[in-house]
């Protein structure tokens, strides 16, 4: 098994690279120094902005749009604790940043499509589920990540790197940098920033377990710190399974 490592900040959607930045606080400034970075473009100022409708369901009519495609079962709200001692969780767990993408070697004895085998993940045993197409005595990329949430169409006049702002389900405004290569009409999918946690081998749907994060250094930092969370293991995996902990959007300090 090879694990295969993405830079940090770097989201995944699909087949393609997708970069989303969150703006939940109003901040301006902090909306831009997290596109900038992750666009190239040197600054993002009203001009390079647009304000999209958020759809639900159903069809949509004619024009741009950003589209909610749906609650992900894997996914879960990971929740912010203060440290291990006030935490209540039965378990500890090992997050990971998504997308994590392996390397699995196939089997090569008799196995059936979709089938689940064992394999040697970065932080123990995982459940593997081999994806279409896999040959035995191959190796195999898989890659563990939660679901896209939105879907955008690419508005009229809008170039790569421009803002796309719309308000989510919970009624929070969002800022998304439209991707290299895109024009108007195309779509891109937007995944949230999350962790992946692997089922210890005891626990079971509806356990907590807690886990850290490292949160890179901020500009001026020096270094970074570390956060703990909390999640309740969904009801439709089991043990050396992954589920997606999505991350609360950061605090900005004033």
């Amino acid at each position: 098994l090879t694990y295969v490592r993405p830079p940090d900040g770097v989201l995944f959607a699909g087949a393609m690279m997708k970069t989303a930045c969150k703006a939940l606080t109003g901040k301006q400034n902090a909306v831009e120094e997290a596109c900038q970075a992750l666009s190239g473009k040197q600054s993002a100022g009203d001009d390079d902005e647009t304000y999209l409708p958020l759809v639900t369901g159903g069809a949509v009519d004619n024009g741009a749009w950003v589209k909610h495609l749906g609650q992900d079962p894997l996914s879960v709200p990971a929740e912010p604790v203060t440290g291990f001692s006030g935490a209540k969780a039965s378990f500890e767990a090992v997050a990971i940043p998504a997308p994590v993408v392996m390397d699995i070697a196939v089997p090569t004895n008799n196995w059936e499509p979709g089938q689940v085998f064992m394999a040697q993940g970065p932080s123990g045993p995982i459940r593997v589920h081999l994806p279409p197409g896999a040959q035995p005595g191959s190796t195999a990329r898989v890659k563990l990540a939660p679901r896209p949430e939105y879907r955008i169409q690419v508005p009229a006049g809008v170039a790569p790197g421009y803002l796309v702002r719309f308000k989510n389900l919970a009624g929070k405004e969002v800022a998304v940098a439209v991707p290299p290569g895109l024009q108007s009409g195309d779509t891109f999918d937007v995944t949230p920033p999350a962790l992946m946690i692997r089922v210890p081998e005891k626990a079971s749907p509806g356990d907590f377990v807690i886990f850290s994060h490292t949160v890179p250094p901020a500009k001026g930092e020096q270094s970074g710190r570390t956060e703990f969370f909390r999640a309740r293991i969904p009801e439709s995996v089991q043990a050396c399974d992954h589920f997606a902990a999505v991350l609360p959007p950061p605090i900005v300090q004033n």
